[in-house]
């Protein structure tokens, strides 16, 4: 065993600024061998890493998480672990453990809906739906002023395929509090109507004649957006998208589904601009499966976009909220 003294994370530095463009494109073309055992150095103390070289792990993560690790390094970047350090060590066996569930009827209602074709929970009554039905319903007690949101069987259903219950729960606690994702499940979508403000802002900002062609037609986020905010890119994206994705918002937060949003109506943008409503409606649903994965990743990473601007747009829909305009 590596003893994490015995690490040198110099090794496994952020390139100097000069170097960045040749480094990046040598990445694509690095040993497969190689970029495994960098991931297995890094995950031996991944904070440590995390904090000493944040550039670099920024780097690596945007780059994908390996399959086989990813469950492991998604608790780590979400701190759902820690979570046990205010809550029982056995909390989700005690919400399991609770007899009624007001949200019970609505999560069995869903199930079969949460990816059908899925091997895990195609199956009715099989042990992925169930296991979704138990990490639910144990949130649903768990966080009653949530409850339950239709959105989240798709992120429940996302975890479950990387971690066991328990660990599932965890995410879900720290993805609602910590990622601030519960005001996207609670009565009236808060948050979602925040980001609605947001993106539409953005979009006048990088995309202006698409956002006039759109005003115009009377297309506003609400009709399309909804989706890529409340399941974070889960429905609708082929699953290689998905994950990166994940990789992405766990490491960096909610920008990257603004920057994919942007990237989407950005690679659409001339099929948009000579259709009317319905068409346009049609397209942008059609859109996130119709990309090839590094395509939209690329595009989207390559948007500008300052956490400062989102703050500045935050600022000025609170404004108009505090006004009623």
């Amino acid at each position: 065993m590596i003893e994490h003294a015995d690490v040198d994370l110099c090794l496994l530095a952020p390139p100097d600024d000069d170097e960045a463009e040749r480094k990046a494109q040598r990445a694509s073309k690095q040993d497969p061998v190689e970029h495994l055992e960098q991931w297995r150095v890094i995950c031996i103390d991944f904070h440590r890493f995390r904090a000493k070289c944040p550039d670099k792990c920024k780097e690596l993560i945007r780059q994908g998480i390996p399959e086989f690790l990813r469950g492991s390094v998604w608790q780590k970047l979400a701190l759902s672990r820690e979570l046990l350090h205010k809550h029982p060590k056995d909390i989700y066996e005690q919400m399991r453990r609770v007899d009624s569930a007001p949200c019970e009827g609505d999560i069995v209602r869903d199930i079969n809906r949460t990816f059908p074709k899925h091997v895990l929970y195609r199956d009715k009554q099989g042990l992925g739906q169930q296991q979704l039905l138990n990490v639910l319903r144990a949130y649903s007690i768990f966080n009653a002023e949530v409850g339950y949101c239709q959105g989240m069987g798709f992120i429940c259903g996302v975890l479950l395929m990387y971690m066991g219950e328990d660990d599932a729960f965890l995410m879900l606690i720290s993805l609602l509090e910590n990622y601030r994702m519960a005001g996207l499940f609670m009565p009236n979508l808060p948050l979602l109507n925040k980001y609605f403000f947001q993106l539409q802002r953005l979009l006048e900002m990088n995309l202006p004649h698409l956002h006039e062609h759109l005003a115009e037609q009377g297309v506003e986020p609400t009709m399309y957006a909804s989706q890529w905010f409340m399941t974070v890119c889960i429905y609708n994206f082929p699953f290689s998208t998905v994950v990166r994705v994940w990789d992405i918002f766990l490491a960096e937060g909610v920008k990257i589904i603004f920057r994919i949003a942007l990237a989407l109506l950005k690679l659409n943008q001339e099929a948009l601009l000579n259709q009317s409503f319905e068409q346009i409606l049609q397209t942008l649903k059609q859109a996130p499966s119709a990309v090839e994965s590094e395509t939209l990743i690329k595009t989207a990473l390559n948007i500008k976009l300052k956490n400062k601007t989102l703050k500045d747009i935050e600022s000025e829909w609170l404004s108009q909220m505090t006004t009623g305009l």
